[in-house]
Order: structure tokens, then sequence, then C-alpha cells
């Protein structure tokens, strides 16, 4: 065979090659990789106060530092593919973040934020996985802080109401989960279902999350909805807990004001009702060019009959100023009053003691 002869044989096999590796593994037509780096360093007026430089989880960041890998396919149709792989990072430290031992620790896993499957068209989508739970996306649109990752009413939610199910990670993240989601218009409708793969009990550590958002124009009302199974195959109504919620925001110009209410309930591990918390959220933002300012309450009760001291309340005002639409300064304080049986609320202050946190930090999200 001449050199030209060779040569086209050549082109030709590696075409074909080419070829075959298209056909056999599609690429996604749009995969991304995503994520948010945030720092902030705090303080508190408590007698064992030291300086805080927090990049993973604490009191002082608004952001988590995380990052992932996204990705979608047009199948045709109006039908879509996705996927979602989310982690943690802790920026201060270099660290992963992920410090969990045990299944029910969201710590222990790699991907402990989102690692799902989804397809989709303009009515709705299918996703199974490990998700975010759509209770906590209908509440996060109505919080007067969005549910910033510290001081606002994520702590409240994670915290009015335990379980020791090992599907969900303080009712933010949902694994094994099933959802459909309806989005007919300006309807959202979330429901998840969390299989809980506990032999000899197939409702044994499941879980019902529901989220309802509709928003219209200026308006935004929600309510949510959550029960978790405990992990126990004799008896799953040992250590199971329920939460639900209503609230709605209402944007008038560069004014927004929002609010919840919010109950929990949970048994302890012999069965027996040992939470019975209520909670409510009120608050306005205002923003000015790159300038945002927001101040918010934050009331939570512990209802338990017998219980003294039992009211918790925040007051948190904040500022945020966008350099761009990746970059954002902040500072915030929150006062926190505590009472001896008072639930955390929304700043985790110190039982019995009235405390006042501050910080100020920096996230770029990428």
């Amino acid at each position: 065979m001449n050199k030209n002869k060779l040569t086209a044989a050549l082109k030709k096999k590696a075409l074909g090659a080419a070829i075959a590796v298209a056909v056999s593994t599609p690429a996604f037509a749009d995969v991304t990789l995503f994520g948010i780096v945030d720092v902030g360093i705090g303080m508190d007026s408590s007698d064992n106060d030291v300086l805080r430089v927090d990049g993973g989880e604490g009191r002082t960041i608004e952001l988590p530092s995380i990052w992932g890998i996204k990705g979608s396919e047009d199948l045709g149709g109006g039908l879509t593919a996705s996927f979602a792989l989310e982690s943690d990072l802790d920026a201060s430290t270099g660290g992963t973040n992920r410090g969990g031992t045990t299944l029910s620790d969201s710590g222990a896993r790699f991907w402990a934020r989102q690692a799902n499957i989804s397809l989709s068209n303009d009515m709705g989508s299918l996703t199974l996985g490990r998700i975010y739970s759509p209770a906590l996306l209908a509440i996060a649109g109505v919080d007067p802080r969005s549910f910033y990752e510290s001081q606002s009413g994520l702590v409240q939610y994670a915290t009015i109401a335990s379980t020791d199910n090992t599907n969900t990670h303080v009712d933010v993240f949902l694994a094994n989960a099933i959802q459909v989601k309806f989005t007919p218009g300006p309807l959202n409708v979330g429901i998840a279902y969390g299989a809980g793969e506990l032999a000899g009990d197939t409702g044994g550590n499941s879980n019902m999350h529901v989220g309802v958002t509709y928003s219209a124009e200026d308006l935004t009302v929600m309510a949510n909805y959550i029960k978790n199974k405990g992990n126990n195959a004799v008896n799953d109504s040992f250590n199971e807990n329920e939460k639900s919620a209503v609230g709605a925001k209402y944007t008038m110009g560069d004014i927004k004001l929002a609010g919840y209410y919010i109950k929990g309930e949970g048994n302890n591990a012999a069965g027996v009702q040992d939470t019975d918390n209520e909670g409510i959220a009120l608050g306005a933002t205002f923003t000015s060019g790159s300038n945002e300012f927001d101040i918010s309450y934050y009331q939570t009760k512990n209802e338990m009959t017998g219980a003294a001291d039992n009211e918790t309340d925040d007051i948190i005002l904040a500022y945020r100023n966008n350099l761009s639409d990746r970059t954002t300064l902040y500072a915030k304080l929150c006062n926190s009053d505590r009472g001896a049986s008072g639930p955390a609320g929304a700043c985790a202050g110190v039982s019995g003691e009235n405390e006042t946190f501050y910080g100020f930090g920096v996230f770029h999200k990428f």
C-alpha cells in the first residue's frame, strides 16, 4: 500500500472510531461546574467569645461554601433530561466540611447536598435521588432572610423538631427520594417520598415532604408539610417528627415584606411526644442600587406543658453590597434572647442567655 492510500485508510478508521464513540456515549448538551465560596469573620458578646473565621458552616457566613456539577440534554418533544451533583467544602480551612460518620449525618456522603437525575417538561418534572426538600424550597421563598445559611429562618426551620430518620438531614436534604413536581403557570407543587429501606417495615424511616407555592406578580404565598417516620422496625412512630408552615411575601417597589408561621412536633425513642414548638418570622428587605438592607424578627416557643421560660426572640440586622452579580460583601448582627427552655430559634444562642452575634464577610458565586 502506498503512502497516500495508507493515510486515507487511517483517516477513515479515525473518523469511524469518532462516530462510534459519539453514537454510543452521547454527551450532555450543557454541563456546568458551579459553586459558592463564602468566608466570614465574626465574634459574639458571650464570656467565651473567640474570633471566628467561618467558611463552611457557622454563625458568621451568609451562604454555604459548595461546589457541584450539573448538566442537561434536550431530548426533543419538549422533554429534557438533567442531573445535579453537589458537595460541601470549608473555604476557611480547605477541608471537606463532610466530617460526619453516620448515615444520618450528611457529612458522611461525598455528594452531601444533591445527587439526582430528572426528566422534565413544561408541566413539571420527575426527579430521583438525593434532593433539596420541596418543603424547604417553598418556605425559603417567604423567609425575610431568604434562608441564608446562618442567622435566618433556616436555623429555626431545621431545629424546630428533630428525628432519627436517616434519609433526611434536618429536613433540608432528602435521600432515596422520588419527587414529582407540577409547575402549571404560577403554581408550583412538589411532592417527594423518601423510601425508608428499613428491613421489616416498609413505612419505617420513610418520608413525605410537600411544598406548594403560588406566585402572581408581586405576591407569593406558600404552604408545606413534612413527616419523617422513625428509624425503628418495631414501631416507626418512635423518633418521628412533623413540620408544617404557611407564609407569604409581597413586593412593593424596592421593599419586600415577608413572613411565615411554622409548627414542629416530635416523639422520643419511646414514642412519647417530647417536642411541640411553634415559630413566626416577620421582616423587610430594602434594595437601593447595589445595596440591600434587611431587618427581621423571629420568635420560637416551646409549647410543651409545664415548660417555663420557653420563648426565644431573635432580631437580625443585615447589609449586603453586591459588587457584581457574583460577588457580595456583607455585614450582620443578631441579638438572641433565648429562654432556659426556649428552642434554638434563628440564631441558635445559648439557653438562658441574651447574646449578640456579629460578623462580616464576602461570598463569590461561580
